[in-house]
């Protein structure tokens, strides 16, 4: 797979971060929508080419330590979304830290799979999906991050100003973009 005149990427894995039921939680829009309400249906795309080409797919999810959270292991938000579920044959990692490396077999697994490239989606842009990049560019992983299969959420700053979900995505992928990975849309990666 070719993108942007880069090298070829073979049997890269695909990650994807947190797409659970939970993210639908009502607290989750206290401060307004977010943005890119169609990032689950462009993962299910995602899924399905890696899917057709037999690549590895890792599914991470969250499971919370505070009991009130939706996240939480006993909460109906812990299921995958529908579109997003894993197949039997998938690796599903579980978290409890905000990155999909701390205290998990993620980086075993992706070892495992012999994966030094990987390419992560996910929930939200500037929690888990943010520092779950970081993480992997600082253990030497190779990563793209697809753009239009990732959201965020408003975020309100101390002074009470409110960043809308788009912007504070923007923000997000531009800050990753170059140091920690590159930054594309799925239909160049389909493509």
């Amino acid at each position: 797979m070719e993108v942007s005149g880069m090298d070829v990427w073979l049997r890269p894995a695909l990650v994807v971060i947190d797409v659970q039921r939970a993210i639908d939680a009502p607290y989750w829009a206290a401060s307004g929508p977010r943005n890119n309400p169609t990032a689950e249906a462009v993962i299910d795309k995602l899924i399905g080419f890696w899917r057709e080409h037999k690549w590895p797919i890792v599914h991470v999810r969250h499971s919370s330590v505070s009991d009130q959270s939706s996240y939480h292991a006993r909460s109906d938000g812990f299921a995958f979304k529908y579109a997003v579920t894993p197949s039997s044959h998938e690796v599903v990692v579980t978290k409890r830290a905000n990155s999909a490396f701390v205290n998990t077999s993620l980086n075993a697994e992706l070892k495992q799979l012999r994966c030094d490239r990987i390419v992560m989606c996910g929930v939200t842009t500037n929690h888990s999906v943010d520092v779950s990049v970081r993480h992997a560019a600082a253990l030497g992983y190779k990563v793209r991050l697809v753009s239009d299969a990732c959201a965020a959420f408003p975020l309100r700053l101390a002074d009470g100003r409110i960043i809308n979900g788009e912007d504070v995505h923007q923000i997000f992928t531009a800050n990753l973009s170059g140091e920690y990975c590159e930054v594309v849309q799925s239909a160049q990666i389909i493509a």
